[in-house]
Order: C-alpha cells, then structure tokens, then sequence
C-alpha cells in the first residue's frame, strides 16, 4: 500500500486565507471543513503523492468521503482516470490551484483550470479531430479523424516561455508531441523553438496547433 501524506495542518490556513471562505477547520488528521461566506461546506482531503492514480482514490475514500482530493504539490500528477474514479464515488480531484478557483463556483466539484479547459473545448472543435482524451490534469491526447495518428499535448502557461520552461515541461510529460502554451499573449523564445527542434517537439501556440493540426 503507498503511503500517502496528508497536509491537512498545513492546508487549513491556506484555505481559510481565501476571500470566499467564511472559516476552515481540521476535522481529523485527513480531513478539513472549509464554509464559504455563502454556507456551503466543502470537505478537502490534501494530499501529497507523486501520481494520484485510481487504487489511491480508493486509499483516500476508504475511511470517508470528501468532497475534493486536493493534489498539493505542483510537480505531482493526477491521472484523469482517477478523476473520473472520484467523480463515480461522489468525490472529485482538483489540484491545489483548482481548488481554490472552485471556491468561487456554485458548484466546487468538476472545476478543472481554464488554462486547460478552454484549449480543450476549442481543440474539440477542429473538424479533423474526433475527440479529446484528457491523460492527466494538464496532458491530453488528441484522436484525429480516420486514420490520422493521435497527438499527445502537453498545456503549459506562460508569458515568456523560454528554454527553461520547456525543459521543465518535458521532463513533467516526457513521450508529447507538442508542448502548448495555453496563454493567449504569451511568446516562445528562439533558444525555446531551438531547443523543441532538437527534441523532436513542437512548441505552440493555441491558434498554430488549431492551423497545423490536421498536418502534423
């Protein structure tokens, strides 16, 4: 049995911290009660494993339910699998920033990032592609029409995104096809596109993966 690590202390004040929250409390050593300003009380299960698969869901739920796995550490992974798993179990999983966008929405549960969902949706759309399989929080593969092979992204966000980045972002998803970055104004250095060549990717923007897709 994996051993997971909950950081529950750690996390109440962090949650509580929150402009939406009204109060935060630890409930037991695996879990803490967050009550919104506007009564909802959403139940966070904080965990830090490196990839949050679905035998773990199952781990975390045994004992109790909660409304939200939260995946703390930003280099930790879950598989969309176990997303799903959650969901089944009237749970749900959201990594730490997730979370707290949630807290703003009627609903916490099925909150997933906009850097990631609304390149998903748009993706989804292009008249070659049949449809978007998400692999884990922030990877995706997409299934083309006919018999076009699949592509398998890997969404990253930045400003300037230079060599560094994408490093960073093809150790965190090795074996993708394309590094995209999902900011809308953001730029990709020279040393960057160099770097992707070298690799064997290709870096994007959101548009260029939309005009070259049914090419690549």
């Amino acid at each position: 049995m994996t051993e997971i690590k909950y950081l529950t202390d750690w996390f109440v004040p962090k949650i509580a911290a929150h402009n939406d929250v009204a109060s935060a409390r630890r409930i037991s050593a695996r879990r803490l009660s967050a009550q919104r300003n506007d009564g909802v009380v959403v139940t966070i299960a904080p965990v830090q494993v490196e990839t949050l698969s679905e035998s773990l869901v199952d781990q975390i739920l045994r004992e109790d339910t909660a409304t939200i796995i939260c995946l703390v550490p930003k280099s930790s992974h879950y598989l969309w699998s176990a997303r799903e798993h959650a969901n089944n179990l009237g749970s749900d999983v959201q990594t730490m920033s997730e979370v707290f966008w949630s807290m703003t929405e009627e609903n916490p549960q099925g909150f997933l990032s906009k850097d990631v969902s609304v390149p998903r949706r748009i993706l989804s759309q292009h008249s070659h592609v049949e449809r978007v399989e998400m692999i884990c929080e922030s990877s995706m593969r997409i299934v083309r029409m006919g018999r076009m092979s699949d592509v398998k992204v890997s969404l990253e966000y930045g400003y300037e995104f230079g060599e560094e980045a994408l490093v960073k972002a093809l150790d965190r998803h090795p074996g993708m096809d394309v590094v995209l970055n999902s900011n809308p104004n953001g730029r990709m250095t020279s040393a960057a596109l160099e770097h992707a060549e070298h690799a064997g990717v290709r870096l994007m923007s959101l548009s260029s993966l939309m005009g070259e897709l049914r090419n690549l």
